[in-house]
């Protein structure tokens, strides 16, 4: 999928760039953080839906896509918040659903914690930031990512065995895929590697209403995160696709839009 233009706006001397397609009430989306991942290309192919019923607004991390990197290094994920909040108030938006993906879900999950008043409802889609029960730590895919960058670089080898890995359908990968996402990997400019918060143990302080979305085969990060996100935010939900990895807004494109719209626009009663 072609990736727009899309438009900037400056936070603290570091220009984010975002997508902002549609009109009403503001939908924020975080991609996750792996090598070549941007917000185009993890959501892009999900805009049009979501864009029928919300303002849009698909940013690319700070270091990844085409935003800027922070000067100092860390990037964990409350200072990554803290961007979002900035950007949001630049954009004079003073409430907004919230979807966050793997590192996106965790960045999302900060911005509950650190900025309740901003966020009206939150999708946790294949999150970090929860506590693995019974999966390995680190799992088969954090290890891949570990890797990617090490030993000889990058390779679109490397690059296809990381898809292989995150994603359950196979036939979804075409070396079209595989070249945006390797071409993309070589020129992050995140500072990721910091120490990242433990979320975990302060997620049942989010208020906000939340939805979980999760791939019953991904791995990496288990479905067991999911149980545990459901047990520790009060009032969520969970929905667990079967045959799906972790990348579901892309394997389970329809299903994944129809059930974030729907709870993002069922009546505020039934919170």
């Amino acid at each position: 999928m072609t990736d727009p233009d899309g438009q900037y706006v400056t936070v603290s001397g570091v220009p984010l760039h975002y997508h902002d397609s549609g009109t009403g009430p503001a939908l924020l989306c975080i991609h996750g953080g792996a090598p070549g991942a941007d917000g185009w290309g993890n959501f892009g192919q999900n805009v049009p839906a979501l864009a029928k019923h919300f303002r849009t607004l698909v940013p690319d991390l700070p270091g990844y896509g085409r935003s800027g990197a922070p000067a100092a290094a860390g990037g964990g994920y409350e200072q990554q918040a803290h961007a979002f909040a900035a950007m949001l108030g630049e954009l004079g938006i003073t409430k907004a659903h919230v979807v966050g993906m793997a590192t996106g879900g965790a960045v999302a999950m900060a911005l509950a914690l650190h900025y309740p008043e901003l966020l009206d409802r939150l999708v946790l889609v294949s999150s970090a930031g929860g506590l693995p029960m019974f999966t390995p730590t680190p799992s088969e895919g954090q290890l891949l990512i570990r890797d990617y960058y090490r030993g000889d670089g990058p390779s679109p080898e490397k690059m296809r065995r990381y898809l292989q890995m995150m994603l359950y359908d196979k036939s979804l990968i075409t070396d079209e895929l595989v070249s945006d996402r390797y071409e993309k990997s070589l020129h992050a400019r995140t500072t990721d590697g910091g120490p990242r918060e433990e979320l975990w143990r302060d997620l049942d302080r989010i208020t906000a209403p939340t939805l979980i979305i999760w791939g019953r085969d991904n791995r990496v990060q288990g479905y067991d995160n999911a149980l545990f996100l459901l047990n520790r935010i009060r009032g969520a939900d969970l929905h667990l696709y079967s045959r799906t990895g972790l990348w579901v807004p892309f394997e389970q494109q329809r299903k994944f839009e129809d059930d974030v719209i729907a709870f993002l626009t069922r009546p505020a009663v039934n919170d």
